[in-house]
């Protein structure tokens, strides 16, 4: 499966990953630095399910 987390993001006017990481705990998901910083450059070593739903 090919992460493009980057690109959808930028498909709605998000160009940075601690602005997405607002909107995610806003959305009720707290994400570390460290997990933001793997989703962002697309090499998650993990996603749970809840997590991507929220996503």
């Amino acid at each position: 499966m090919k992460w493009n987390l980057r690109m959808v993001a930028a498909q709605r006017d998000v160009w940075k990953a601690s602005e997405l990481q607002r909107m995610l705990a806003e959305a009720g998901l707290v994400i570390s630095a460290g997990k933001m910083s793997h989703l962002w450059s697309g090499r998650p070593l993990t996603v749970r399910l809840h997590d991507l739903d929220i996503i």
